[in-house]
């Protein structure tokens, strides 16, 4: 894997702009992910259009789990992962729990 990028779609995107910073120190601190160009974003719900298509992954925060059909009709073109959240990891901002999830993903897409 050369590249990663993930998109965290919520509400408004305050508390998964700290996750998503905290995703982005993990794969600082990884030496698995050295070398590996990543992208990780937090965005609007609202805000998936056609510029999604630059992601390998959509994750949910649990609040708009809701939404998902909804969401994976908008990106089924592009055959991007849509996945909900763990409420637990995202409660707890696990960002090591929700990258991994991320990845798996990724990998078996």
């Amino acid at each position: 894997m050369e590249k990663l990028s993930i998109c965290l779609a919520c509400n408004l995107g305050s508390s998964t702009s700290i996750l998503v910073n905290n995703m982005k120190k993990i794969v600082e601190a990884s030496e698995k992910l050295s070398g590996i160009d990543v992208t990780i974003d937090a965005i609007p719900a609202s805000s998936i259009d056609e510029s999604i298509k630059n992601y390998q992954v959509i994750l949910l925060g649990p609040q708009i789990s809701h939404r998902k059909d909804e969401i994976i009709e908008k990106v089924k073109q592009y055959n991007i992962p849509v996945a909900v959240i763990d409420p637990a990891d995202y409660g707890t901002m696990n960002a090591k729990n929700i990258l991994k999830e991320a990845i798996y993903l990724i990998k078996n897409s």
